[in-house]
């Protein structure tokens, strides 16, 4: 039987986890020292699977720690080829592994031709791109086992030949895969500041019973231009908070997850903080 046959929308009886961390090497520490402050865990899937060096096992230990929720990079739904089912296979006996709520990936593409792009690459936002990336989304949820969040991703100009709005195309790919979404708040707001629209209007837009899960980072302005780089506090662009209250009245946000992949601050106070600003949000 699928996970589609089984449960209407995956975002029931989806646990509430509360405010978490991305698991970084910078942070591990800070982690340890402050596990009653941190609600769970997220960890970048890719990092752990096909690992002889015992990340595999290390990934099993956070697990019996606090809850564990994995998000890949290289799941690629957009791209016009079938799944790489060893890949697939791989990621999924990770989220079995660390008992994972749900598994997160990204609506885009990072692969074409058999070749790695090293980048999340935008799709046009067409009925044939819903299609393909929906079908592949409902191929590889029914693996899992457990619901699939697909995530926005930034993106720094409109792809020719689209035919409809990015909350229209992410409506159609979640509905027709009956998958989740992972809003990240920090690349629609980037993507609102440089393409001049209203951010507001576009979480009104989207399917909200299905947001599962929030990201929240800190980007940067160069020359005019926001930029996604995961380096700075979420106050470089405090309207991120408010975006986070909104969607918090409207949608059953089950957690919310701070990134911060660059420049790590010298004081774990600081990303202290900004966890309880959002548990604060949340709640």
């Amino acid at each position: 039987m699928s996970y589609q046959s089984m449960h209407k929308t995956p975002r029931f009886d989806l646990p509430r986890l509360g405010v978490g961390l991305a698991h970084r090497p910078a942070f591990v520490r800070g982690i340890e020292q402050h596990r009653d402050r941190i609600d769970w865990l997220e960890i970048c899937a890719d990092h752990y699977i096909c690992r002889t060096d015992g990340r595999f096992k290390r990934a099993l230990d956070l697990s019996e720690q606090m809850p564990v929720a994995p998000h890949g990079l290289e799941l690629s739904v957009g791209t016009d080829a079938p799944l790489d089912m060893d890949y697939c296979g791989h990621v999924a006996h990770l989220a079995r592994a660390v008992r994972a709520p749900w598994y997160s990936d990204h609506l885009c593409f990072t692969q074409a031709d058999s070749v790695e792009l090293g980048q999340l690459t935008p799709l046009a936002f067409t009925e044939a791109a819903v299609r393909r990336c929906a079908e592949k989304a409902r191929q590889f949820q029914d693996m899992l086992g457990v619901p699939l969040l697909l995530e926005n991703i930034t993106y720094y100009m409109e792809i020719p030949g689209g035919t409809m709005t990015e909350a229209e195309f992410i409506s159609a790919v979640v509905t027709e895969a009956d998958c989740g979404i992972l809003l990240d708040l920090t690349n629609l707001y980037i993507n609102a500041q440089n393409l001049h629209y209203d951010p507001y209007a576009f979480i009104d837009a989207i399917p909200l019973e299905r947001v599962v899960q929030v990201h929240l980072a800190g980007g940067v302005v160069d020359e005019d231009l926001w930029v996604d780089t995961h380096s700075h506090p979420i106050d470089n662009h405090p309207e991120v908070w408010d975006l986070l209250s909104y969607l918090c009245e409207r949608a059953p946000v089950r957690a919310v997850l701070i990134e911060r992949d660059a420049n790590p601050p010298d004081d774990f106070d600081e990303m202290l903080g900004e966890l309880d600003r959002a548990r604060a949000i949340l709640a």
